[in-house]
């Protein structure tokens, strides 16, 4: 594959699952986004859906432009589909992509000593969402803006400068088939390198659409414009899993701790409970009792615990 981001192929790409790290890597930083075909398999979609649909059916219209009143949400995801949560928000891939892009690492004087605090991202929020007929096409986004994050205009990524650029980063799994007809998610290549001073709005004709087959996904970062097509179809539902992760000292867009039942959490294991924020955020956030919350879920834990510095 091509060693650098000048050799690498025009266009928004489609690799597979297993291609190399830093190729996925340099895309993002390139596009904003990229395709993972086969990211989960057909049977682990079906069987997550199965988890989430009553959830599904059952959902209120939506008020509002952001989602068109044919479509229908699973919030909570985590706390609704187990298996959802191991194959997709767990996945390995989706993870290291998340770690490399949203650990914050900085230095501070602790009296005379000089300490690294490492804060780890965690789970931001976690939905299904069907899209029947006749729905309209979102108003065209970035995500980030719910951590009002505001952007500076660059000509390509510089690892050095940009390190801290992004506060989340997104992964879309297709529960079907995804096409331009039944409401693929429109995506405008580079957006993410766009400045938030930018005097003409967001041009749907700059976007690219979402071709996906069932289980395919598509990583992107939160900063880059995109919205949910238009389902044109008579007949067709759109189903897509949304997962988004976010910097460890930021706030969740849906609070998992309320989210996900404590009788549910438990049923997870220790490396699920702290993604979904049961760990301190290094130097001090997150405590209880200025302990690790893990210990709030796990009462009986705590006789082993210690205070100590953070």
């Amino acid at each position: 594959m091509p060693g650098t981001i000048n050799e690498l192929p025009s266009g928004v790409q489609s690799v597979a699952a297993d291609a190399p790290f830093d190729y996925i890597i340099q895309l993002l930083k390139r596009d904003g986004g990229i395709f993972i075909k086969n990211f989960v398999s057909e049977e682990d979609v079906d069987k997550a859906y199965g988890e989430c649909r009553e959830r599904i059916d059952n959902d209120m219209e939506w008020e509002g432009d952001f989602f068109p009143k044919e479509t229908q949400r699973a919030p909570g995801l985590i706390g609704l589909s187990p298996t959802y949560t191991k194959t997709q928000l767990m996945h390995p891939l989706y993870r290291a992509v998340c770690d490399h892009f949203l650990t914050t690492r900085s230095m501070f004087w602790w009296g005379n000593e000089r300490k690294e605090s490492v804060s780890k991202p965690y789970v931001h929020s976690a939905v299904a969402m069907r899209i029947g007929p006749g729905g309209k096409a979102q108003p065209l986004h970035r995500d980030d803006y719910i951590a009002h994050n505001v952007h500076t205009e660059v000509s390509e990524w510089d690892d050095a400068r940009d390190m801290n650029r992004e506060s989340a980063v997104g992964c879309f799994v297709a529960g079907c088939r995804v096409t331009p007809e039944n409401g693929g998610t429109h995506f405008i290549p580079g957006s993410h390198l766009w400045g938030n001073d930018r005097k003409e709005p967001p041009d749907v004709k700059k976007c690219i659409q979402a071709d996906m087959e069932k289980g395919d996904a598509f990583f992107m970062l939160a900063s880059a414009f995109h919205g949910g097509g238009a389902n044109t179809t008579s007949n067709e539902q759109r189903l897509v899993f949304g997962t988004f992760v976010t910097r460890g000292y930021l706030r969740q867009e849906e609070n998992q701790f309320l989210a996900v039942p404590p009788e549910v959490a438990r049923q997870y294991s220790r490396d699920v409970l702290e993604y979904l924020g049961y760990s301190i955020s290094d130097p001090a956030c997150g405590t209880v009792d200025q302990l690790d919350p893990i210990y709030a879920l796990y009462p009986e834990w705590k006789k082993d615990a210690k205070y100590k510095d953070f």
